[in-house]
């Protein structure tokens, strides 16, 4: 009491006159007399520091009046044999409070051998310090399992600190918190009703017909939520797809209302993931996302807070507004919100955080995997016999057609330059929330990273043709199939009353026109962020929202979507990989290459292949200027080849490949490139490699790890690997660059090799080419547990799971030795074939 100011000391010990009458007094009152009853094991016990004791030698005391400091004189009458633990300079005498918690009126308890026995109720200050040690101490060092606060007996410095602690540390560590002081009293085994005359309850929930819908666990968490109010009343908003609870929340303090806040209640994962999406981007975003309280964390659930500033009058998410949206007035407030959320987006987020990196965007979208093809497959069988059995006729949609495109377009492993930037990544309507005033919050940061500029677009471009489009027949299916075919084939749509004959039913047609001039606003904004008139990325992600829009089906419980909406979005999926399969992009050979390059020619697949001629094949010639610098005849230590290849024509291994130019230099197998030279590569021909898929079993998780690291300017992840020096062993070469690329020393005599050959590499070129020999070091293995100390060949370097979402972040070509190194720890008992699976289905 002494330190946790005036406004907790009334709180807790009672106010003016009625001080020493607070709650706190009261309730060890109650106790210190159900303690002198025959049949009770109730023990209380006082710890005091030095300052508030009559001695200081760190012994026990009896409480009396005399010498009292004023705050403790209201537990003057508690001096019959209630016992003072003092404690001098911050030392805690815990053998003395052992000693006399083992010392029970009516009998003596075992504690070594029935700790669970023992009811601990701590009340007193400061929460977030000497309540927490004491309690964390009793639980985690002495082993007594049922410890317990009560937020009305305890106090702390600030009220942010004391919340933050009943919500989020005490709970985490398993200590209770009762936010009804009657069953606090309940709990130390006090008479029901003892406390009748101060009857503080938690924050009362209304209304009934949601608060009977909340499970025990979401009542809680509200609960400790709004531990600040009195009353809280909830109207649900529209929750997410994985489930979550998301609820608008105005709170009461007696009868003065207080600004309302937004709850969400969601699995511990999607959570944590969230907050830390949430601290990404409230830099740049500003007041424009939520201020998180601190979360609740019970068993695998998290809730939290979110408070939106300057909030006027009731908020709505904008997919509220867009389906409220019935006349040309309200069409154009949707517009208007639409037109200032991708401004803000574009000017705070995307624009500030935007930089150039080559991407893979099947990959990038995750449209390679197995599961994809099977899931367009099932969905669209299924939504068909809808249409079926409505008796919808002429659609003339073969699913097994739409998969064999999928599967021919998605294996394309092709990589182009795109602008990556901070992005939402689920960016739907809902996720979006403005009040009578248009201020706009932005909320659900799950997905948040480093993303191509235009995976939000289009996630906003789907959801306002097929998930909020709620107001189509059957009778508009024949025009939206129209409609939508001519989105996909014009980067930009003409404005309504441009459109072509066949669409002129747009212009007088609302439901149509609002859809229209949103995306010509989407389009707009994102192009002009692009600053490019190439929109195939776009289009792909397109596609992925498209494709996981068929399985939002409000008939079989997965999302809103009911029969319209999904064939609608079957339309587009429809017109876009036959799109794709035609676009240049998977007509040529691979473009990907480092910044430092000139473009690659790009040719037909067919006429990449050396067997045949190519009259108008004429690559630049490319080599880094590096490459030049470290020549070994010119420079000691060089580890290039001279560029003059007439001097190493005998050193040059024979059969290395057996395609060479006119010069006789070897040329890559895998066929022509669209650059000639070395590039960055040093040897002419074969560049011979070594990497690791180094693994640990999880202290925590006990599940598998993988050890990845991430260079500078690529949002991809990338294993340990290196160039084997001139006459070095493939062994010695890896221990080598484990210790110079992790600064972590590792011997790999017993390590196994699990792949060799060739390795796709962006930095190829028609006459350098990398040859990998791969190894891997299994979870047994010894492996230096000191700091990751990265070098220049990685920005950060870390231990990550072996999950589908890790593996997503490999580079193609890594993610195949991931394939064959969980193969071999399948072989060896070191990874179970559930969790195996899930990791192959990401693979693809």
């Amino acid at each position: 009491i002494l330190n946790v100011g005036k406004f907790e000391s009334a709180r807790l010990m009672g106010k003016g006159r009625e001080f020493g009458k607070g709650p706190l007094p009261e309730f060890i009152r109650i106790a210190a007399q159900a303690a002198q009853q025959a049949n009770t094991d109730i023990q209380l016990i006082f710890l005091c520091e030095d300052n508030a004791s009559t001695e200081s030698d760190g012994g026990t005391s009896t409480l009396d009046a005399k010498g009292r400091e004023m705050l403790l004189e209201p537990f003057d009458e508690l001096s019959l044999g209630v016992p003072v633990f003092t404690s001098t300079s911050g030392e805690v005498p815990w053998n003395k409070i052992l000693e006399h918690v083992n010392r029970s009126k009516n009998s003596e308890i075992a504690l070594e051998k029935d700790k669970n026995s023992v009811k601990f109720l701590i009340v007193g200050c400061h929460t977030e310090l000497k309540i927490l040690t004491i309690s964390l101490i009793l639980r985690d060092v002495f082993g007594f399992q049922d410890v317990a606060v009560c937020s009305h007996l305890v106090g702390s410095v600030t009220q942010d600190a004391h919340y933050a602690t009943l919500r989020h540390n005490f709970p985490l560590a398993g200590i209770r918190v009762f936010l009804d002081l009657n069953e606090a009293a309940i709990y130390t085994g006090l008479a029901s009703g003892c406390l009748d005359n101060f009857s503080l309850l938690p924050c009362r929930i209304e209304p009934e017909e949601i608060r009977r819908k909340l499970k025990p666990y979401q009542h809680h968490i509200i609960q400790l939520l709004c531990l600040h109010w009195t009353e809280v009343r909830l109207r649900s908003l529209q929750g997410g797809f994985s489930g979550s609870l998301l609820l608008l929340a105005e709170g009461y303090k007696g009868s003065a209302l207080t600004e309302p806040m937004v709850i969400k209640i969601d699995n511990s994962k999607q959570m944590r993931r969230e907050i830390n999406g949430y601290h990404r981007v409230k830099d740049f975003c500003g007041k424009h996302v939520p201020t998180f309280s601190c979360p609740v964390v019970l068993d695998s659930t998290i809730g939290v807070g979110m408070e939106l500033a300057a909030m006027q009058g009731e908020p709505q998410t904008l997919q509220d507004q867009f389906e409220q949206a019935e006349d040309e007035q309200s069409v154009s407030k949707f517009l208007k919100l639409l037109s200032k959320v991708i401004a803000e987006l574009s000017n705070k987020l995307y624009r500030n955080t935007s930089f150039l990196a080559t991407v893979v965007p099947y990959r990038e979208f995750v449209l390679h995997t197995r599961d994809q093809i099977d899931w367009l497959g099932e969905n669209a069988t299924i939504i068909l016999e809808y249409a079926e059995a409505a008796n919808i006729k002429g659609l003339n949609l073969d699913p097994s057609e739409l998969q064999g495109i999928l599967r021919v377009i998605a294996t394309n492993e092709d990589g182009m330059q795109s602008q990556i930037c901070l992005a939402h990544g689920d960016l739907n309507y809902k996720n979006i929330i403005c009040d009578h005033s248009n201020n706009i919050w932005f909320i659900d940061w799950t997905h948040a990273g480093d993303h191509p500029v235009e995976i939000d677009f289009a996630k906003l471009e789907n959801d306002i043709k097929f998930v909020m489009s709620k107001d189509f027949d059957q009778d508009d299916l024949p025009r939206l199939k129209r409609f939508e075919e001519y989105l996909i084939a014009h980067r930009m749509p003409a404005e309504p009353s441009n459109l072509p004959e066949e669409l002129r039913f747009v212009k007088w047609d609302l439901r149509y026109r609002k859809i229209l001039t949103g995306i010509i606003q989407i389009r707009s904004a994102c192009f002009a962020l692009k600053q490019t008139d190439d929109w195939l990325i776009y289009q792909i992600a397109l596609l992925k929202y498209a494709l996981h829009t068929l399985s939002f089906d409000e008939r079989r419980n997965n999302g809103e979507c009911d029969l319209i909406q999904l064939l609608y979005a079957l339309f587009s999926t429809e017109a876009l990989v036959y799109k794709l399969v035609m676009d240049d992009f998977h007509l040529r050979i691979r473009g990907e290459r480092p910044l430092s390059y000139p473009p690659r020619q790009r040719i037909s697949i067919d006429e990449s292949i050396w067997i045949f001629d190519c009259p108008d094949y004429a690559p630049e010639y490319h080599v880094d200027t590096d490459v030049l610098a470290n020549d070994y005849t010119q420079k000691q230590g060089g580890w290039a080849d001279p560029e003059a290849f007439e001097l190493l024509v005998e050193k040059i291994i024979q059969g290395a490949s057996k395609y060479k130019d006119d010069s006789g230099r070897p040329l890559n197998p895998r066929g022509r490139t669209g650059l000639s030279g070395r590039g960055l590569l040093g040897r002419w021909g074969v560049n011979q490699a070594v990497g690791v898929i180094s693994t640990r079993i999880n202290p925590t998780t006990h599940s598998i790890d993988i050890l990845l690291g991430r260079r500078e300017n690529q949002t991809g992840l990338s294993i340990p690997r290196g160039f084997v020096l001139n006459g070095e062993p493939p062994n010695q070469a890896m221990s080598r660059i484990l210790e110079t690329k992790t600064g972590r020393r590792a011997h790999f005599s017993g390590a196994d090799v699990i792949n060799e050959g060739y390795y796709y590499d962006a930095r190829q070129t028609d006459h350098a080419w990398i040859e990998l020999r791969a190894y891997i070091e299994e979870p047994e293995s010894e492996f230096d547990t000191g700091p990751f100390r990265p070098t220049d060949a990685f920005e950060e370097l870390e231990w990550m799971p072996m999950t589908p979402e890790t593996i997503n972040n490999i580079g193609a070509a890594a993610a195949r030795l991931v394939h064959e190194a969980i193969t071999r720890l399948i072989e060896k008992g070191a990874i179970d074939e559930k969790m195996a699976k899930e990791i192959f289905a990401a693979i693809g």
